[in-house]
Parts: structure tokens; C-alpha cells; sequence
């Protein structure tokens, strides 16, 4: 493969929609294993920083609605507490990546290396606030495990769903990534 981006990512409304669809979809279907270190990923893979972050707030502000809505989460303050801790984690996850990512194509090592990093940043990130919150109890090797496979394979659908919206209709996604092995 080849790169077909010399620069930071560019991003469209079209792959957006496509980001708060799936995140609609994995609230529904995942509710507490929402794959956001995924969605941040790849937002950060492949959009401007600004955009990636705007529609990481979106997804999560979505994620929130449905679960406190259709889902029936508890509104107690330590339930909202944590929904807005998934959202500071969420978005340092995206920033992460991004500065990972830096302002080049992504390579697959890249990638990888950004997905990790956001991964132990969020997952850090959430530990702490589970100091103060109460909550540690839930970050078991079992536990971290399964939503670090959750995530992994989001990660890789996510970028598999771009590399096919972006090949079909480049004008309403963007241009796709061209991630090479080095």
C-alpha cells in the first residue's frame, strides 16, 4: 500500500454520521462497553483534531442520553459522576491518539501504538477517578481484558467500515487511510 495522505487526516460530515450511527448502535447493543477508546482512535486517525474531538463529545453526549433515557441508568450523582469521567477519558483517549498519530499519514504501527497508548490513558484515567469515586473493584486483568478485545475489535471494524465508505463514495466520507506497514 501507499500513502494517500501526506498530512493530518481530513474528515467529513458523511464518516461523522457514520461515527454517531455506530455509536448509537454499540450503545444499544454494549451499553456499558460503549468501544470508546475505538471511536476515539479512529476519529483521531481520520480527522483534524478539532473535528475528532467534537464528534468524541457528540458520541459520548449520546451515549449518555440513551443510557439515561431508553437504558435506565440511575441519575444518581455518582452515576452521572462517572458518565462525565467517561467523557473526560474519552476524550483524552482521542488526544492521545492524536499526538501518537502526530500530523503524518498513519502508518499501521502508528495506528496501533495509538490505540495502546489511548487505551492505558483512558483506562489510567478512569483508575483515578475510581480512587476518589469508589469503583477500583471493576478494573480486574479479567475485566480490563475483555474491554480491551471489546475495543481492539472495534477499532478494527471501524477502520475496515472507513476503508469500504471511503472507496465507494470518497466524496461524502473523505479520502481514505492507506495505512502501510512501517
Amino acid at each position: 500500500m501507499t500513502i494517500q495522505q501526506g498530512h493530518a487526516p481530513t474528515g467529513s460530515i458523511g464518516w461523522q454520521l457514520a461515527i454517531a450511527a455506530t455509536a448509537i448502535a454499540g450503545t444499544l447493543a454494549t451499553a456499558c462497553m460503549m468501544p470508546f477508546v475505538a471511536l476515539a482512535t479512529v476519529a483521531a486517525a481520520t480527522m483534524p483534531r478539532r473535528q475528532a474531538a467534537a464528534t468524541i463529545v457528540g458520541v459520548w453526549a449520546v451515549n449518555q442520553l440513551l443510557g439515561f433515557t431508553l437504558l435506565g441508568y440511575p441519575t444518581d450523582p455518582r452515576t452521572m459522576a462517572w458518565g462525565g469521567a467517561l467523557g473526560v477519558a474519552t476524550l483524552g483517549a482521542m488526544l492521545i491518539a492524536a499526538a501518537v498519530l502526530g500530523k503524518r499519514a498513519p502508518t499501521l504501527v502508528r495506528l496501533v501504538a495509538a490505540f495502546a497508548s489511548a487505551f492505558v490513558g483512558y483506562e489510567a484515567g478512569l483508575f483515578a477517578f475510581a480512587l476518589v469515586a469508589g469503583g477500583t473493584g471493576a478494573f480486574t486483568p479479567a475485566i480490563i481484558g475483555q474491554i480491551l478485545l471489546n475495543d481492539a475489535c472495534w477499532c478494527a471494524a471501524l477502520v475496515a467500515v472507513h476503508a469500504v465508505l471511503t472507496r465507494a463514495a470518497p466524496r461524502a466520507f473523505g479520502p481514505p487511510l492507506a495505512l502501510v506497514a512501517a
